[in-house]
C-alpha cells in the first residue's frame, strides 16, 4: 500500500467509527428522554394517589378508609402566629415552602413574579407552568378554570408577587392572611 491510500483508509475507518459513536449517542439520548418522560408521568399519577397531609395535631386514626377525603381545618381554629418560625422551619427556601404546605394543608405552593417567573416553590412538577399561566390570569383578572388552584397577592418589599396554591378546598380568609405573612417572612429571610 502506498502512503496516500493508507492515510485514506485510516481516515475512512475513523469516520465510520465516529458515525457509529454518534448514532449510539443519538439512540441513548432518545432512550433517556423517553425514560424521563415515563418517570415524570408516573410521578404525576402518583401525586393524586397520595394520602392527604395531616396537621400535627390530628391523628391518622381519625381518617377511615383508603380513599378518605383530605381534612380541611375549620375556620374556627385560629392559627397561632408563632407556629411557623422562619429560623427553625425554613433552613432554605424549598424546605420552608414545603413546611408551609404541611402547616396549611396544601398540595403545593408557588410564588411567582408578576411576569410569571418562579421566585419560590414547594417543588411541584408544574411550578414553572403554573407560574406563567396563573400569574398572567391573576394580573388580567381571567377566572381560573382548574379546580383546586387559587391565586392571591403577596407583597414583598413593595414588589407585587403572585402566590399560587393547590388545595382541594378554599382556604379560610384568616389562614390566607397568615399564609401571606409567612411567605413574606420566608422571602425576607432568604432573598
Amino acid at each position: 500500500m502506498d502512503p496516500v491510500s493508507m492515510d485514506t483508509f485510516l481516515l475512512l475507518v475513523l469516520l465510520i467509527l465516529v458515525g457509529i459513536v454518534l448514532f449510539l449517542s443519538l439512540v441513548i439520548a432518545l432512550y433517556v428522554i423517553r425514560l424521563s418522560r415515563d418517570i415524570s408521568g408516573r410521578g404525576r399519577l402518583e401525586v393524586g394517589v397520595k394520602r392527604p397531609v395531616l396537621p400535627k395535631t390530628q391523628k391518622r386514626e381519625e381518617i377511615s378508609g383508603e380513599t378518605a377525603s383530605p381534612v380541611v381545618p375549620s375556620p374556627a381554629e385560629p392559627l397561632q402566629e408563632s407556629a411557623f418560625d422562619v429560623s427553625r422551619d425554613a433552613p432554605d427556601i424549598p424546605t420552608g415552602m414545603k413546611n408551609l404546605c404541611r402547616r396549611y394543608g396544601l398540595a403545593s405552593l408557588t410564588v411567582s413574579s408578576a411576569d410569571g417567573l418562579v421566585v419560590a416553590s414547594s417543588g411541584h412538577p408544574d411550578a414553572v407552568a403554573d407560574a406563567a399561566q396563573y400569574s398572567y390570569a391573576f394580573l388580567t383578572g381571567v377566572p381560573l378554570r382548574e379546580s383546586g388552584v387559587f391565586v392571591f397577592p403577596v407583597d414583598f418589599r413593595g414588589t407585587p408577587l403572585v402566590g399560587i396554591l393547590r388545595r382541594t378546598a378554599d382556604l379560610p380568609g384568616a389562614s390566607l392572611e397568615a399564609l401571606q405573612k409567612d411567605i413574606a417572612r420566608l422571602l425576607e429571610r432568604w432573598i
